[in-house]
């Protein structure tokens, strides 16, 4: 019988068995070794993958929180103490295809403004509200793509979700009137912001001329809800570009007026009462 410990030592010599008890420390010892190596093997992957997502994370840390977006956070976080900006968002929803995001928002009966290129060759379109688990399956309902303005259309059923009512008479706005714009910028979501109407300016290849905004637009803001301060959407966001205002050049906010695509509107609502 081979250094089984439950041996009878009477049958042994026992020079067998202070040779089987050396055997045996040496095998721990050796079990020992392995399970420290492998402990340590394990200890370095780890602090190896955590080194990584740390680089990761300091290399990524700068592009979303800059000198540039803090300042948008700020002001975001402050007017959104506001309930009517509360309500405003509410409305406005994240717009998601299988090649990015922009924003949307709900003009009632499951109908969702955005801009053309915001859906424009994708497989999907999902839309999905903020105060909602729901994400919803988004249709092309009808589209502009000369004014970059498509509206979708998803199945909300019987419910009664949170919409922003358009400003559908021709004098919309002024020049120098407070605007809010609330969109998807950036890295960020539900992201409000205020401004005011420069002007209409007219832009290369288009035939209609933008309102432009002094509002801090980025992108991800494509498809945002000009808001009066009425609470009336009076254009959507869709572009940047730097003009002359005030004797310098700035860095304005695009939007399509609402009146410009009003046919379109009139195609799939009915024109809002007074």
């Amino acid at each position: 019988m081979e250094n089984h410990p439950n041996h009878n030592k009477e049958d042994h010599n026992p020079y067998e068995d202070e040779e089987w008890d050396f055997e045996s420390e040496e095998e721990e010892d050796d079990g020992g070794s392995s399970a420290t190596r492998r402990k340590w093997i394990r200890n370095t992957i780890m602090f190896l993958l955590v080194a990584a997502l740390v680089g990761n994370i300091l290399a990524f840390w700068p592009q979303i929180y800059n000198m540039k977006t803090l300042p948008l956070l700020f002001k975001s976080k402050e007017l959104s103490s506001q309930a009517k900006i509360q309500s405003y968002k509410e409305a406005v929803v994240l717009v998601s295809t299988d090649n990015g995001k922009g924003t949307g928002f709900h003009i009632n009966g499951g109908y969702i403004v955005t801009n053309y290129h915001v859906i424009e060759d994708n497989d999907y379109i999902i839309v999905k509200f903020p105060e909602h688990s729901q994400s919803y399956k988004a249709e092309l309902s009808g589209s502009d793509p000369d004014l970059d303005i498509a509206i979708l259309k998803v199945d909300i059923g019987n419910q009664q979700l949170p919409f922003i009512e358009m400003e559908r008479n021709q004098k919309q706005w002024e020049p120098g009137d407070p605007i809010n714009v609330i969109g998807n910028p950036l890295f960020f979501t539900q992201i409000a912001i205020e401004g005011a109407v420069i002007g209409l300016v007219p832009i290369q290849g288009r035939q209609q001329p933008a309102l432009a905004l002094d509002a801090p637009i980025y992108g991800g803001n494509s498809g945002s809800p000009v808001i009066n301060e009425h609470g009336k959407a009076i254009a959507v966001v869709y572009a940047t570009t730097d003009i002359s205002h005030q004797d310098q050049m700035i860095r304005a906010g695009l939007a399509v007026p609402v009146a410009d695509f009003e046919s379109l509107l009139l195609k799939l609502l009915p024109p809002e009462e007074d």
